[in-house]
């Protein structure tokens, strides 16, 4: 670790990016939140990022030179040795981006980057939820579908960079594109946008019982007792569930947490897909090494305090 030194994190969304300064203590200087610009091409997004840290390290009184790194996570398809984005269906990026040499461009000192659940991951090993475990997975259960995994004590990431993209695994559901460009991917029928795209082909949004159509409209009809709604969630929960069986089965995890929007203040939701998980993987990794499941700690922070347990370690 560096000492006397302050990192610099950037977590950057669909639209906004929250941008913290901390200390090699875990304390904060600064905490901001903007907007991600409009369009959102790479080189302007770096950009933007430069002059939000610009602009905080004046407010604070720090120089650029007193940064021990920056580490930006991001809901993409990258290479973390190479510093390249491959697909950012969020922000519409679908060509090869050198993302980290945009970056570096404007920065003296170190910068990483890394999918924003790799990043949640080691930040709920780290400091969260999945504490004390080596083998952990982070599910975020939000507008999309995203995993990262953590075994045999460090983060994996795979040949390419791309492992645990949960999200897009096969087969759900019959004929529904997905962002990733796929067809049918648990993403499409079971995210937060899956549910509400459920619920549109389902219902007339002109009608005024039903009101708009959003993931959290579904969860309030579905509690009230309407048929169809309760139909849906528990089409995702069992989609969901499923998945996460798969993975436990395929991996033998002793830890899965569950983050993002959807899954966030519903332990009923979480607690039924811990029963899918159990009823669906293999029995002797439920029943004899066991899994937890347990809802995200950090959030919405666990991939900004990931980054910054990364750039702790020099990895």
């Amino acid at each position: 670790m560096v000492e006397n030194k302050i990192f610099a994190v950037a977590d950057v969304g669909g639209t906004k990016i929250l941008l913290l300064l901390v200390d090699q203590d875990r304390n904060v200087y600064l905490r901001r939140k903007l907007p991600t610009p409009p369009g959102a091409a790479p080189e302007l997004v770096a950009k933007t990022i430069n002059e939000a840290l610009s602009r905080a390290l004046q407010d604070k009184e720090m120089e650029r030179s007193g940064l021990a790194g920056l580490g930006v996570c991001i809901a993409a398809l990258l290479d973390f040795e190479e510093g390249v984005i491959y697909e950012a269906p969020n922000l519409d990026w679908h060509e090869p981006i050198p993302f980290r040499k945009l970056l570096q461009e404007y920065c003296s000192c170190p910068v990483y980057l890394e999918n924003d659940a790799n990043a949640a991951v080691l930040g709920e090993v780290t400091y969260g939820a999945a504490q004390g475990h080596r083998d952990a997975a982070y599910i975020t259960i939000s507008t999309g579908i995203g995993g990262g995994l953590y075994l045999d004590g460090k983060i994996y990431r795979g040949s390419g960079g791309f492992a645990g993209e949960i999200g897009h695994i096969k087969r759900f559901g019959k004929g529904r594109r997905c962002g990733c460009g796929g067809e049918d991917c648990l993403e499409a029928w079971a995210s937060g946008e899956g549910i509400a795209r459920s619920a549109r082909s389902l219902w007339d949004e002109g009608d005024p019982s039903s009101g708009p159509l959003n993931t959290a409209a579904v969860f309030d009809l579905a509690a009230a007792g309407n048929p169809l709604a309760r139909s849906i969630i528990e089409q995702a929960i069992d989609d969901i569930g499923t998945g996460l069986a798969n993975l436990v089965t395929l991996l033998n995890p002793s830890c899965l947490v569950i983050g993002g929007g959807v899954a966030r203040n519903r332990p009923g939701l979480l607690e039924k897909i811990r029963d899918k998980i159990n009823r669906k993987a293999v029995a002797p990794a439920v029943n004899i090494s066991r899994v937890e499941v347990v809802p995200a700690r950090l959030e919405p922070d666990a991939g900004a305090w990931g980054m910054f347990a990364m750039m702790c370690a020099g990895e």
